[in-house]
C-alpha cells in the first residue's frame, strides 16, 4: 500500500476494491463536510494524501493493493492488516460480478491495461473474480484489526443511503448531521448530477473524467446499477463466477444465494453491528 502524503497519520481508512461505488460515496461524504465544515467538495477527491479539517478525524482513502493500475496477481494480496491496528475503517464493498465486470471497462476502455475480452478478464489472476473475492475475504478475516470495522455494501447505499452516510460520517468523527444534511448531500451524489459533472468537466482529476465522451463505457460514471453484470456476461461467464464466488466463500455474498443477482438489503456478512456506528462485533 501506498501511504504517501501524511497518510500514517491518518486515523480513518475508506478501503475498497477497484469500482466498489467509491466515487459514489466519496462524492456524498464532500458535500456533507461542505455544509458542515466548509470543505470543497473535491476535496474528497484528492489522490493520495489525507484528508484533514477541524471537525473530523483525518481520512484516506485507499484500494489497499488492489489497484488495477498495479494489476497485483490475486496469490500475491498482503494479508497482513497489522498496520491498522488502532485506526478506523470503512470497508466498501460491492458484489464482485458487478464489481468484475466495470473493473474490464475501467481497464480496457479508460486505462488500456488491459487487452483481451471479458471472459479472459473474469479469468485473470490479475484483474479477475478470483482477486475480488480473495480481497473480501482477507478484510473479512482481518476485521478484528483495527479499533473500528464498518462494512458498507455498495447496494445498502441504494436502499439505506441516508442511514449509510450517516454512520460513515461518524466513523469520521462527524456527528452533528440531521437529515436534511444527508438528504441534500445524497441528491447532490445523485447518478444524474455526477454523470452530468463529468460530461461538463467539474471533476479536476482526469481520473474522474471520460475517455472517450461518445462512448458511455468510458465514463467514470458508467451505469450506477444493482446486478448490472447481467447484462454483459454470458451464461458459461456467469456459472464461472458464481462457481469461484462458492468455493472462495465469499464472506459478504453467501453461496446460499446461488446465481441469482442478490438484491440490496442488510449486509449478509458475519458480523453483527452495535449500536454504535463502526464498532462491529464480530465472531473470530
Amino acid at each position: 500500500m501506498n501511504l504517501q502524503a501524511g497518510a500514517p497519520e491518518a486515523r480513518v481508512f475508506i478501503i475498497s476494491y477497484p469500482k466498489s461505488g467509491r466515487t459514489w460515496l466519496r462524492l456524498m461524504i464532500g458535500r456533507a463536510l461542505h455544509e458542515l465544515i466548509g470543505l470543497d467538495e473535491l476535496t474528497m477527491f484528492e489522490e493520495k494524501r489525507i484528508v484533514a479539517a477541524e471537525g473530523m478525524l483525518p481520512t484516506f482513502l485507499t484500494h489497499d493493493g488492489s489497484s488495477n493500475a498495479e494489476g497485483r496477481r490475486w496469490q500475491d494480496l498482503e494479508t497482513d492488516k497489522s498496520r491498522y491496528r488502532g485506526k478506523k475503517v470503512v470497508y466498501l464493498t460491492r458484489d464482485p460480478r458487478d464489481v468484475v465486470v466495470s473493473c474490464f471497462f475501467q481497464a480496457t476502455r479508460r486505462r488500456s491495461i488491459f487487452r483481451g475480452t471479458m471472459s479472459e478478464f473474469i479469468r485473470s489472476d490479475n484483474y479477475g473474480i478470483r482477486k475480488i473475492v480473495t480481497f473480501n475475504s482477507i478484510w473479512h478475516a482481518a476485521r478484528n484489526v483495527p479499533e473500528a470495522f464498518l462494512p458498507v455494501r455498495y447496494e445498502d447505499l441504494h436502499v439505506a443511503p441516508r442511514e449509510v452516510l450517516r454512520c460513515v460520517l461518524e466513523v469520521m468523527g462527524v456527528s452533528r448531521t440531521d437529515d436534511g444534511l444527508l438528504d441534500r448531500a445524497i441528491e447532490f451524489a445523485s447518478f444524474d448530477n455526477m454523470r452530468r459533472m463529468e460530461q461538463e468537466g467539474q471533476f479536476q482529476s482526469k481520473k474522474l473524467r471520460p475517455r472517450d465522451s461518445h462512448d458511455e463505457e468510458s465514463f467514470k460514471v458508467r451505469k450506477g446499477k444493482v446486478a448490472g453484470y447481467v447484462d454483459y456476461l454470458d451464461p458459461d461467464d456467469r456459472g464461472f463466477v458464481d462457481r469461484v464466488m462458492r468455493e472462495l466463500d465469499d464472506p459478504y455474498w453467501p453461496a446460499s444465494r446461488g446465481s441469482e443477482p442478490r438484491p440490496a438489503g442488510p449486509p449478509p456478512d458475519r458480523a453483527s453491528r452495535s449500536a454504535s456506528c463502526g464498532r462491529s462485533t464480530q465472531p473470530a
